[in-house]
């Protein structure tokens, strides 16, 4: 976007050129669900001219990408026009849950409080999640990203809806997921939040945010057992 000023008046604004900011969108996202995939390993070097040769894009939004994969931790520089891809640590998938934990531990306790708890909402997006196909980890993914941003919307405080979407809109969120994935069939995905609503009705705000932490607990352990 430029600006440009007109005497006596404000900045005449022109129009921002989307095309390029979502095609580098998409890449990213093929990337990181190659990534979940395991179609692309730690130790892998991912270098920009064979990513545009492959994707059949330009190298400014594979460039874009990787950048935006370096900023979250999955990738390093190596070498020109490089990147090497990063091996998960212990200490990015304990600090994911433990976020997690702090944001959507509070959310609960703060939507059990409104009259109603809007817990038939988040049964209504159950339903509709599970409807969804989950043939992959990216699926999969989504979907409890899905149902867990419900829980924070419900509570109708933009903030904590900010905060929840600065930590599972990183790649490092993904890949961690994928170790959850591989220890945890999506079969449990029903199940585990219709105990997880049950927990809630009825519950008092203290009840209610150890509810959802142990719940967010128990995938840190299976995201542990898949490591």
């Amino acid at each position: 976007m430029t600006t440009e000023h007109r005497a006596g008046g404000p900045p005449v604004l022109t129009p921002i050129n989307r095309s390029a900011s979502t095609l580098a969108t998409e890449v990213y996202e093929t990337l990181l669900s190659a990534l979940m995939e395991g179609r692309i390993q730690p130790g892998d070097r991912l270098v920009m001219d064979r990513l545009a040769e492959d994707l059949d894009v330009s190298r400014t939004p594979i460039r874009d990408a990787l950048q935006r994969l370096h900023r979250d931790g999955v990738v390093e520089p190596a070498g020109r026009k490089g990147y090497l891809v990063r091996e998960p640590s212990a200490r990015d998938t304990h600090d994911f849950y433990v976020a997690r934990m702090a944001v959507e531990g509070f959310a609960a306790s703060q939507l059990v409080q409104h009259e109603p708890p809007p817990l038939d909402t988040l049964r209504a997006l159950l339903t509709q999640l599970a409807e969804r196909p989950q043939s992959s980890t990216w699926e999969s993914f989504d979907a409890n990203r899905l149902f867990h941003r419900g829980v924070v919307v419900a509570t109708g405080n933009s903030y904590l809806v900010d905060m929840y979407d600065t930590i599972w809109n990183r790649s490092q969120t993904a890949l961690t997921y994928s170790q959850f994935s591989a220890a945890s069939s999506y079969r449990d995905f029903v199940h585990d939040h219709e105990m997880l609503i049950q927990a809630m009705d009825g519950a008092d705000p203290d009840s209610a945010r150890l509810s959802m932490v142990e719940h967010i607990q128990s995938g840190l352990d299976r995201s542990c057992l898949g490591t």
